[in-house]
């Protein structure tokens, strides 16, 4: 939703620190890879890589080009390159910022093909096209719960305030049906699918923790800009 890009910027760059540079973080090298290009660190989030497509070239990127991005820069590289390359504006409330947010720590190809797994998309291509929104509006929380990991199902179940048994079968799909709760499964949906791909990095060892600690607070946020929405479409 439009309106919501300012609260997910300030989500991110409130998540994401300043200048810092790990020679084991892919995200801190020119190349994408860790060894390959040029090691210049990261900050706010803006890899050495994204600069560089921001540049126009590898070679123009250096510690101090990538020290020098200001907050300004940064959500403005944000939005250019993330919150409008993933169509946020078009998405759901509370959706938006799970997409963009993951999107930004991860990758958007990653964030938008886990969107349209879940939306039902056969061949997911990791662009938001009309397909993908038709798709996401008219999903139904049969559709959306298989994609729900019990530990997010139960979390469902106590927001839908029915009992919390990690499975979610006729009385809970009963109770999002009434409450309309169908893009409250969505952003349950999409932190299974991220907590997945958080768990399979490699560098889970090293930064799973805080990545985790992100998604939980990514949930919590997307259910204000949820609640939020509610408000003013009864208003």
């Amino acid at each position: 939703m439009r309106s919501n890009l300012l609260p997910s910027l300030n989500f991110t760059m409130s998540a994401e620190g300043g200048y810092q540079c790990n020679r084991a973080d892919d995200g801190n090298w020119s190349g994408g890879r860790v060894g390959r290009g040029n090691l210049v660190g990261t900050k706010y989030g803006i890899s050495a890589a994204l600069m560089a497509t921001v540049m126009g070239d590898v070679s123009s990127v250096t510690p101090t080009i990538m020290r020098r991005i200001t907050d300004e820069q940064a959500r403005n590289i944000a939005t250019e390159h993330f919150w409008q390359v993933m169509q946020c504006d078009a998405l759901p409330s509370g959706v938006d910022l799970m997409l963009f947010d993951f999107g930004f720590n991860s990758s958007k190809e990653r964030a938008v093909k886990q969107l349209q797994h879940v939306a039902g998309i056969a061949r997911p291509d990791g662009v938001v096209g009309q397909d993908t929104l038709f798709k996401l509006e008219h999903s139904t929380p049969a559709s959306i719960a298989p994609f729900l990991s019990s530990n997010y199902a139960e979390q469902l179940q106590h927001y839908l305030g029915v009992s919390p048994d990690g499975a979610i079968g006729p009385l809970t799909l009963k109770a999002a049906v009434e409450q309309k709760a169908h893009d409250a499964m969505l952003i349950y949906a999409l932190a299974t699918q991220q907590e997945a791909a958080y768990r399979s990095f490699k560098n889970f060892s090293v930064f799973g923790r805080g990545w985790l600690s992100r998604l939980e607070a990514r949930i919590v946020a997307a259910h204000h800009l949820l609640s939020a929405g509610s408000a003013l479409a009864t208003s």
